[in-house]
Order: structure tokens, then sequence, then C-alpha cells
């Protein structure tokens, strides 16, 4: 990935981050298309927002597809 997608990249998942934060600041919960959660406190809502947007952008553990082992 170069640097010029990489920061794009990067971008679009600070704004996933805010938008799922803001969410979360009125009405205490996350929606996605898979899931609903609600986090009790700010910290569990940042790392679950997190978890959101990076899996949703392929980017990190989350995101990463595994390859089966046969």
């Amino acid at each position: 990935m170069s640097k010029k997608s990489s920061s794009k990249t990067q971008e679009k998942i600070s704004r996933e981050i805010e938008k799922l934060m803001s969410e979360w600041k009125e009405t205490k919960k996350m929606t996605t298309s898979r899931a609903t959660y609600r986090p009790k406190t700010q910290e569990e809502a940042m790392r679950q927002a997190a978890a959101i947007a990076y899996g949703k952008h392929k980017v990190g553990r989350s995101g990463s597809k595994r390859k089966k082992k046969k």
C-alpha cells in the first residue's frame, strides 16, 4: 500500500470512528450491518469503534483474512 492510499484509508477510518462515537454518545449503542454493540464506558466504546472501523476497511488483525490450514 502506498503512502497516499494509506493516509486516505486512515482518514476514512478516523471519520468512521468519529461517526460511531457520536452515535454512541447520543444513544449509548453502535449499530453495524451485523450487530448492535452497547459498550458501557467511553473507553470501551472507543475500542469497539476502532475495531469496527479497522475491520470495515480490512486493516489490522480484525480485518485481515486468514488462510485456512489444510
